[in-house]
C-alpha cells in the first residue's frame, strides 16, 4: 500500500446552534499510536448505535483493523479526532458474499470492505463522509479492485453518500442479527455502466418488491423523492 501522507483541510465547527467557526483540520492515516483517542471515540459511537441503523464492530474487531487487519484514516483537529472512516481487508462472510458477488476467490482478495464512517456531530455538515471515501480509494487503488459495503434503508444520509461515491446496490437482504441492510458494491477500476432507459423504481420501505427487482438481475443506482416518499431507481448493468 503506498504512502498516504497528511492532507490540511479547513473544516466549519458548530459552536452554538447556527453559529459555526472554521478550523484547521489534518487527513491522515491512524496508527496503534493513535489506539487511545481512536478507541473512545469508536467507543462513543457504538454506545449511541441504533442497531437498526448501524451495529458497530467489537473494540477487539476495531483494533484488529487499527493494527494492519485493514487502515483507518482520521481527522485531527489539533486536539481530538473528529472523524474516522474505516476499512477492513478480510472479512469472516466471504463465502457468502462469494455467492451474492458472483466473484471468484482470486477477484475476493481484491476486494476491500468499507465498514463505516462516524463524524463528531461539532463537525457535521462538512460532507466528510464523501470526502474520505474519496481519499481512502485514493489510498487503495494499487492493492483493490472491488469495494464492499452495507447500509441500512432507514440511513438515508448514509446511503446517499454511499451511492454518490460510486456503489450500486445489488441485494437487500437481513444482516448482523436479523436488521435489513442493503449490499452495495464499486467496482473500482473498471466501472459499469447502468442502463437507465426504461428503469424501474420502488419505495425505499417496500422491501419485497426491492428484493424481488435485484433477484431479477437489477441493480439499485439512485434515490428520488416524490410526494410519497423516498424511491430507488433500478437500472441493468453494462459490464
Amino acid at each position: 500500500m503506498k504512502d498516504f501522507g497528511e492532507y490540511h483541510l479547513c473544516l466549519k465547527r458548530r459552536k452554538k446552534s447556527e453559529f459555526f467557526v472554521k478550523v484547521p483540520c489534518i487527513l491522515r492515516r491512524l496508527t496503534m499510536d493513535d489506539r487511545e483517542e481512536a478507541l473512545a471515540l469508536h467507543r462513543v459511537m457504538a454506545s449511541n448505535a441504533n442497531p437498526e441503523l448501524f451495529v458497530p464492530g467489537t473494540d477487539e474487531e476495531f483494533l484488529h483493523i487499527l493494527d494492519g487487519g485493514g487502515v483507518i484514516l482520521g481527522i485531527h483537529d489539533g486536539r481530538r479526532i473528529v472523524c474516522m472512516r474505516t476499512v477492513l481487508f478480510e472479512t469472516r462472510d466471504e463465502e457468502v458474499l462469494r455467492e451474492d458477488m458472483k466473484l471468484l476467490p482470486d477477484q475476493m482478495r481484491r476486494m476491500a470492505f468499507i465498514e463505516y464512517c462516524v463524524v463528531h456531530r461539532d463537525y457535521r455538515g462538512n460532507n466528510l463522509q464523501f470526502l474520505t471515501c474519496f481519499f481512502m480509494e485514493d489510498l487503495l487503488w494499487d492493492d483493490f479492485d472491488y469495494f464492499y459495503t452495507t447500509v441500512s434503508p432507514r440511513n438515508l444520509y448514509s446511503l446517499r453518500n454511499v451511492m454518490d461515491c460510486g456503489f450500486y446496490a445489488f441485494h437487500l437482504k437481513e444482516r448482523y442479527g436479523g436488521h435489513m441492510r442493503y449490499l452495495l458494491r464499486k467496482d473500482v477500476k473498471h466501472s459499469p455502466s447502468i442502463r437507465m432507459k426504461r428503469h424501474v423504481s420502488a419505495p425505499l420501505r417496500d422491501y419485497r418488491t426491492q428484493q424481488r427487482i435485484m433477484n431479477d438481475g437489477l441493480v439499485g443506482y439512485r434515490l428520488v423523492r416524490n410526494t410519497s416518499g423516498v424511491w430507488m431507481l433500478f437500472g441493468q448493468l453494462i459490464k
